[in-house]
């Protein structure tokens, strides 16, 4: 079986740019090749061939599959190996159920709260959002994520913050991003979106930051789940 992974063998090396530990790098180019689509759902991954496709041993391997078992995007079958997991409706509304509850909070909390320079970086970040617009290859996770933890910074909540970024970090956010930016039309509105809710936390209106930020994650969840049925 011939496998490819985001980081192929021979590029998993510790260097001074990237000194992480082995196995964090097996895990990261495990799991980028299953959220980017590279490995697709239902895929047997089976130790030996996943070391072997890596030119890794078995043991960073299998503490990969046993992470991403526990993360959701894997799951261990009977007779030995994992099998990736398609992204299930279940998992869409749970991510947003929780997003919307602690993301509506932190934007209230935020509002009348960001200075200047915190206003020129969330205009900056939606701006470079537009320039790629046209780029479905672009890191659009990284973008999405980066702006939302930059427009709850200043709740001044650091527990809240703290959700927040754990629930950002679950792999199955990844691949709800990839399903949603495969239309095009999703990526200009997201863009439209997000240019509203840094002209509204500006302004003096609190009501309608908070009505666009639920609305913006209302219509992530429906445009995602309208997808997955078509």
């Amino acid at each position: 079986m011939t496998m490819s992974f985001a980081r192929p063998a021979g590029r998993l090396a510790k260097t001074a740019q990237d000194p992480r530990s082995l196995a964090v790098r097996v895990y990261e180019s495990v799991r980028d090749s299953i959220v980017t689509g590279q490995i697709e759902p239902n895929t047997q991954l089976v130790q030996e061939q996943v070391a072997e496709a890596l030119g890794v041993s078995r043991t960073p391997v299998r503490d990969a599959l046993l992470r991403l078992a526990h993360e959701g995007l894997v799951t261990r079958i009977s007779g030995g190996g994992y099998l990736v997991n398609d992204l299930a409706e279940q998992d869409i509304h749970d991510i947003f159920e929780v997003r919307q509850s602690l993301e509506s909070l932190a934007v209230r909390l935020s509002f009348g709260r960001h200075t200047p320079g915190q206003l020129t970086l969330l205009r900056a970040l939606v701006d470079d959002m537009d320039e790629r617009a046209t780029d479905p290859d672009a890191p659009w996770f990284e973008l999405n994520r980066d702006f939302h933890v930059a427009l709850i910074a200043p709740c001044g909540n650091q527990a809240l913050i703290s959700m927040l970024g754990e629930l950002w970090n679950k792999p199955v956010n990844r691949l709800i991003t990839r399903q949603y930016v495969s239309d095009p039309g999703h990526i200009h509105r997201m863009v439209g979106e997000h240019r509203a809710l840094v002209e509204a936390a500006a302004s003096t209106d609190a009501d309608a930051m908070n009505v666009l930020a639920l609305e913006h994650l209302q219509e992530g969840y429906g445009a995602t789940s309208i997808e997955r049925r078509h």
